[in-house]
C-alpha cells in the first residue's frame, strides 16, 4: 500500500492526538525538558562501562544502537553543527575513526557523575538537537588507578574459534587524567550465496553456488589525556593508530543448463549446456589508520565560553583482486587481477565563543576549517600477469571547506525555547585524473544554510518541537573517477562535475515522558524537498553530435544529478519500564519509521522510490537485568538495512541497462551477561541469529532500459554465518 503525503499526515497527527489523550492519563511534576540519572541509580546494575550504564536508561536504544554501528568511525567530513546525539561534558569526542561507539565502551563507569536525557534544544551544546540528546556528565575527580581487562573468543558457524582481547587502564595524577587501551581481535565472516539466472522468456540457463569467508585480523592502540588547571581551562587529547589486514576468498560454483553466453572478467565467454565452471575471487586488504585530536576550552570572564576541537587522521588501504578459473574439473588457473591503493586523509580544526546575556539569550559564534585528501589508483592485468593500460585509473581529489555558524538560543518562557542558527559554507574541490582534459579540474561551492528549531513543554511530560532546515549533502569522491567493480570484473564510470544534493527538510514532532521515569513515546512528521538529487544518469559515447533521443540511446551511465525528489514520512521512537508487569528492571524499546520516497527516472521517465531509501524502517530491543542474581539479558531485532522493508520488503535501483529489486530479511543479536567472582562478568552473544538474509532480483537489458528489450534476469538469495562469542570481563 502507497500512502499520499495527505494520508501520511493526517496519520500523524491522528497519532499525535491519541496519543496526547493518553498521556494524559500520567503527569510529572517541574517543567524541564532535562531528565538526570544520578550515579545512585545505576549501583544496582554494577555497570563497568559506560555502554552499561546507558543499556538501564529508558529512551537511549535507538542512539546506542546507531552508535554501536559507527564502530569504524563517521563517514561525515568535518565536524559541523550536526553530530553525535552522546556527548561527553557537553562536547562531543575529537575524534573520526577513533569512534563514539568505542570510547562508549571503554570509558568506566566508575568515572561518571550523572547522565543527562536532553529533549530538544538546550544552550551551551557541541551539536544541534535531532530530538534527543545525551550528555555524560563527568566526575572531577576519578579513582586515581583502575584497568578493564576483557578475555575471550569468538566462533563464526563453519569456521574457526578466534580469541579477543582488551585492556582499558585510566589513572589520573594531579590534575592530569589519563587512559591508554588496545583492543585485538580476529573475525571470521562467512556468507552463502545462491543466483539463478533465467531468459527473458523465463527458462533457467544457469545457477551459482557462492560462499565467501573472509578473517580479518585488527588492533585498536588508542590512548587520551585531560588536564585541568587552576583558572578552569580544560585541555583534552586523544590519539589511535590501527592494525588490521584481512583476507576473503570467494567460491562461485556455476552450473550452465543451457547454451549461453556470460560476460566473465569484461569478455563474453561461451558455455554449452552441462558445463560447470569454477570462479574464485581472492581479495588481501592492508589497511593502517592513525589520527590524533584533542579539544581545549577557556572562559573568559566576560566574552563567554571558548571550545575549539581538532582532528588529524591518515589512512591507506592497499586490495589486491585475483580472479582464477576453471572449466569441467580443470585446473584452477589464474584468469584476472585488479590492484586498488586508496589513500584519504582529513584534518579540522573547529572553534567557536559561546556567551549568555540577559540570561535569556545564549549566542555562539565561530567556524571550521576541514581539507580532506583522498586518492584512488587502480589497474587491472590478464591472467598471465599482464597489465592492461586501459584499465589504469588515477585519481586524487582535494576538498577545503570552511564554514562560518552562529547560533541564537532564546528562552522565550521557562517552557518555551527558539534555537536559530545560520551556517555559511564555501568549499573548493580540486580533481586531478587521468580522466579529465583539464590537469586540474576545480570547482567551487557556497551555500547558506539556516535552521529554525522551537521547543515547547506544555508540561513537566509532553513537548512539542518543530524543526525547519537546509542540508547540503557530501559528495562521495569515490564517484568523482573510475572504479574496479569486482562483481562483473569491469570498471564503471565516474563523474567529477557532480553537484550536492540540496535538501529543505521540515518535521515537527511530540513527546511524552511517562510518569515515575517508565519511558517514554514521541511522534515525528517530517517532509523534505532534495534538489540536484544524485542517481545514474546516461552518458553517450558515440559521434561528436548528441542525438535529441540521447536517452534512449545511451547504454552506459555514471552517478550524476537526476532533478528533484521528495521524502516524507512519520517516525516513532519509544520505550516501556515493564514495571506494570512487575518487571521493574525490564526494558523493551522501539523505532519505526514510514518513508515514502518519490523521484523521476531519467530512463524510464516514470515516478519511482529513491535508491536505497526504505519504505519501513525499525527496531526493537529488550533487555531485562535480574539485580539479585546478577544476570541480565536482552535481544536486538533490526531491519534498517539498504533496500528492506517491513516484512523483507523492497527497494529499487535502476539503471541505464538494468533493474534492481532489493530485499533485506530483519537482523538480530541475543546477550546474556552473569556476574561471577564477585566483579567479574561473564557474557555470551549471539550474532545473525536469523543469518541477517539479503537478495534482489536483477533484471538485465539489451541496450537501453527504455526499450524494454529484456536479456536475462537473476535472483539472488544470501545469508550470513552466525556468530557466537563468550568472554569474561572484570577490573582492578
Amino acid at each position: 500500500m502507497v500512502l499520499s503525503k495527505k494520508a501520511i499526515i493526517g496519520l500523524t497527527m491522528a497519532t499525535l492526538l491519541t496519543t496526547t489523550a493518553m498521556a494524559q492519563q500520567s503527569t510529572t511534576d517541574g517543567n524541564s525538558s532535562t531528565i538526570t540519572y544520578e550515579e545512585n541509580y545505576f549501583t544496582e546494575f554494577k555497570p563497568v562501562t559506560l555502554h552499561d550504564m546507558l543499556r538501564s536508561v529508558p529512551g537511549t536504544a535507538a542512539l546506542l544502537s546507531s552508535a554501536d554501528e559507527q564502530l569504524s568511525g563517521r563517514r561525515v567530513r568535518g565536524f559541523g553543527s550536526a553530530g553525535d546525539q552522546i556527548l561527553i561534558d557537553g562536547k562531543r569526542i575529537a575524534g573520526k575513526t577513533n569512534s563514539l561507539g568505542l570510547q562508549l565502551k571503554r570509558i568506566q563507569a566508575t568515572s561518571v557523575s550523572q547522565i543527562e536525557l536532553i529533549r530538544g534544544t538546550k544552550a551551551g551544546l557541541d551539536v544541534q538537537s535531532e530530538g534527543l540528546i545525551i550528555n555524560v556528565v563527568m566526575k572531577e575527580t576519578a579513582s586515581k588507578s583502575n584497568t578493564v581487562w576483557t578475555l575471550g573468543g569468538e566462533y563464526t558457524d563453519g569456521a574457526s574459534v578466534n580469541p579477543l582481547a582488551k585492556l582499558t587502564h585510566t589513572g589520573e595524577v594531579d590534575r592530569v587524567k589519563y587512559s591508554l587501551g588496545i583492543d585485538a581481535s580476529i573475525n571470521d565472516t562467512l556468507k552463502n550465496y545462491n543466483d539463478s539466472f533465467f531468459t527473458a522468456a523465463g527458462a533457467q540457463y544457469q545457477n551459482n553456488t557462492l560462499t565467501s569467508n573472509s578473517t580479518r585480523k585488527k588492533a585498536f592502540v588508542n590512548g587520551g589525556l585531560e588536564y585541568n588547571a587552576e583558572n578552569g581551562d580544560v585541555l583534552r587529547l586523544n590519539g589511535q593508530i590501527e592494525f588490521d589486514q584481512s583476507d576473503s576468498v570467494e567460491t562461485d560454483d556455476q552450473m550452465h543448463l543451457l547454451d549461453n553466453t556470460v560476460k566473465l572478467y569484461g569478455v563474453n565467454t561461451d558455455f554449452s549446456a552441462g558445463d560447470e565452471y569454477q570462479v574464485t575471487k581472492g581479495v588481501t586488504h592492508r589497511p593502517l589508520h592513525w589520527e590524533f585530536g584533542g579539544d581545549y576550552q577557556h572562559r573568559f570572564e566576560n566574552a563567554g565560553l571558548l571550545k575549539t576541537l581538532f582532528v588529524i587522521n591518515k589512512g591507506r588501504h592497499d586490495f589486491d583482486t585475483a580472479f582464477q578459473g576453471a572449466l569441467n574439473d580443470a585446473d584452477l588457473a589464474p584468469a584476472f587481477g585488479n590492484f586498488a591503493t586508496r589513500t584519504h586523509g582529513e584534518k579540522i580544526l573547529r572553534s567557536s565563543l559561546t556567551n549568555t546575556f540577559a540570561s535569556v539569550h545564549t549566542i555562539e559564534a565561530g567556524g571550521e576549517i576541514a581539507i580532506n585528501d583522498t586518492g584512488v589508483s587502480t589497474i587491472s592485468s590478464t591472467g598471465a600477469g599482464v597489465d592492461i593500460p586501459s584499465s589504469a585509473n588515477d585519481i586524487d581529489v582535494r576538498e577545503k571547506r570552511f564554514e562560518a555558524f552562529i547560533s541564537h538560543n532564546y528562552a522565550i518562557a521557562s517552557n518555551i525555547s527558539l534555537q536559530s542558527s545560520l551556517n555559511a559554507e564555501f568549499s573548493k574541490i580540486t580533481q586531478t585524473d587521468n580522466i579529465n582534459d583539464i590537469p586540474n579540474f576545480s570547482r567551487n561551492f557556497s551555500y547558506l544554510k539556516p535552521r529554525v528549531n522551537l521547543r515547547y513543554d506544555v508540561d513537566g511530560q509532553n513537548q512539542l518541537r518543530f524543526t525547519a532546515e537546509r542540508k547540503i549533502s557530501q559528495l562521495d569522491f569515490g564517484a568523482f573517477g573510475s572504479s574496479f567493480d569486482a562483481e562483473d570484473g569491469e570498471t564503471d564510470g565516474g563523474n567529477g562535475e557532480l553537484r550536492p544534493e540540496d535538501r529543505l527538510e521540515f518535521s515537527i514532532a511530540y513527546e511524552n515522558r511517562f510518569a515515575d521515569d517508565q519511558g517514554s513515546l514521541s511522534i515525528k512528521g517530517f517532509y523534505n524537498k532534495i534538489r540536484d538529487h544524485i542517481a545514474k544518469i546516461g552518458v553517450y559515447t558515440g559521434a561528436a553530435l548528441v542525438p535529441a533521443n540521447i536517452d534512449q540511446v545511451v547504454t552506459k551511465s555514471v552517478p550524476g544529478n537526476i532533478g528533484d525528489a521528495k521524502e516524507y514520512g512519520i517516525e516513532a521512537n519509544g520505550s516501556w519500564r515493564l514495571k506494570a508487569l512487575q518487571l521493574p528492571n525490564a526494558i523493551i524499546s522501539g523505532k519505526y519509521i514510514l518513508r515514502e520516497t518519490e523521484v523521476m527516472d531519467p530512463f524510464l521517465l516514470v515516478n519511482r522510490p529513491i535508491q536505497y531509501k526504505q519504505k519501513h524502517e525499525w527496531l526493537i530491543t529488550f533487555q531485562h537485568d535480574l539485580t539479585d542474581i546478577g544476570t541480565s539479558y536482552g535481544v536486538n531485532i533490526t531491519n534498517k538495512g539498504a533496500g528492506g522493508g517491513f516484512g523483507g520488503g523492497t527497494g529499487f535501483r535502476t539503471d541505464v541497462i538494468e533493474h534492481w529489486e532489493k530485499t533485506n530479511k530483519p537482523k538480530a543479536t541475543f546477550y546474556v551477561e552473569q556476574k561471577v567472582f564477585g566483579n567479574m562478568k561473564l557474557r555470551f552473544d549471539a550474532k545473525n541469529i536469523l543469518k541477517a538474509k539479503t537478495g534482489y532480483d536483477l533484471t538485465k537489458y539489451t541496450g537501453n532500459i527504455s526499450l524494454a528489450a529484456v536479456n536475462y534476469n537473476e535472483l539472488r538469495a544470501a545469508s550470513n554465518a552466525r556468530v557466537f562469542k563468550l568472554s569474561l570481563q572484570g577490573s582492578f
